[in-house]
């Protein structure tokens, strides 16, 4: 048993810390799910996996893009109603849609099938991750929050390298198909451990729905991402590359001035008229972005100019991921000692000194 303190709306504190670190784990093993498989598609060889499902090149860019896409474009407005609709029960379904598209993943006879079963995919982990976040929020005391979230920050952020490994290691004794039997085998923990201990708790509003900005930011994200996507490929210059980048930001732009004319908008832009908001999501922009530019340079330095295998060179990787998911936990104790500034910039110091 456990007890709850409902003092605010919708809150679900938990007072027993055995079982507010098995919520931790859940929730950690679910988000794990969604990160690995953001990667895992990575590390499997082009040419069995188009020779298999019949794809060209350009489908079989979509196959491995589509689930981030997705996960992208839905992220914001699948998160603005985790806590109207309850947390437990989207969690809970988001973990089956997700793990049913996954398995669909690996039986894919099709490249329409797969690219079809990967967008699930993402529709799926679009529920997960940030139900998984607000969970912790509600469930964690605010002495003990920003620990739980700095653990949740270590594995979004090394999940993705744990996931390449793992998926290499199924790749290299097996085939690319078992790449997907991964994520089914942490939803199925996920799944066991989220239903026994997660509390079923939802925020109480008496606002509608943003849907006007959770539409606008959909089409904002999908501009955008075909834009990035469609440059290397196709030239940046191409009409479908012109066209992603001026439908991404004039949707932007409108999505600011329609969220600003809102009473209870989808996300609130005066936020980051705060220097700590705007500053501390300025300074994870550049480091998972600069994180990103990494990976994506040494995965392939690793196999063509050194010679390595897709294992290998996953492996020369793992330290990234296993340092911050080790030292996660560590940062809100150090910042309580010397203060989240200097710990930031400690971290951005060790970080780039090391690249």
């Amino acid at each position: 048993m456990y007890t709850l303190d409902t003092q605010a709306a919708g809150q679900a504190t938990i007072h027993d810390p055995a079982h507010r670190r098995r919520i931790l784990v859940a929730v950690c093993i679910a988000l794990m799910a969604v990160i690995a498989t953001v990667t895992g598609l990575n590390v499997a060889q082009p040419l069995p996996l188009a020779r298999d499902l019949d794809a060209s090149q350009e489908r079989v860019l979509w196959m491995i893009n589509i689930y981030a896409i997705t996960l992208a474009a839905l992220l914001l407005p699948l998160g603005a109603v985790v806590d109207r609709w309850g947390r437990k029960p989207v969690l809970l379904a988001g973990l089956v849609v997700f793990g049913a598209a996954n398995i669909a993943s690996g039986l894919a006879p099709t490249t329409a099938f797969m690219i079809g079963a990967r967008f699930f995919s993402g529709v799926g982990a679009a529920m997960i991750m940030p139900v998984t976040l607000s969970v912790i929020t509600s469930a964690f005391p605010d002495e003990q929050r920003s620990k739980a979230v700095g653990i949740w920050t270590g594995v979004a952020g090394g999940g993705g390298l744990l996931g390449m490994f793992l998926s290499a290691l199924l790749v290299d004794v097996l085939t690319w198909r078992w790449l997907f039997a991964l994520p089914v085998l942490l939803v199925v923990v996920a799944y066991v451990m989220s239903s026994r201990n997660v509390p079923n708790s939802r925020e109480a509003s008496e606002h509608r729905f943003d849907l006007g900005g959770a539409l606008i930011s959909v089409i904002a994200v999908i501009g955008l991402i075909t834009f990035l996507h469609e440059g290397p490929t196709h030239g940046w210059t191409t009409p479908t590359t012109i066209a992603g980048l001026l439908l991404g930001v004039g949707a932007s732009i409108a999505f600011v001035a329609w969220e600003l004319r809102q009473t209870a908008p989808l996300l609130d832009i005066r936020l980051f008229r705060q220097r700590s908001m705007s500053s501390g999501s300025a300074a994870l922009l550049t480091w998972f972005g600069a994180q990103a530019g990494v990976f994506i340079v040494l995965y392939p330095f690793f196999q063509s100019v050194l010679g390595w295998s897709g294992l290998l060179a996953t492996l020369g990787l793992m330290p990234i991921a296993i340092l911050m998911m080790g030292f996660s936990g560590l940062a809100p104790l150090v910042a309580k000692r010397v203060g989240p500034r200097a710990t930031l910039a400690t971290g951005f110091f060790l970080g780039g000194s090391g690249r």
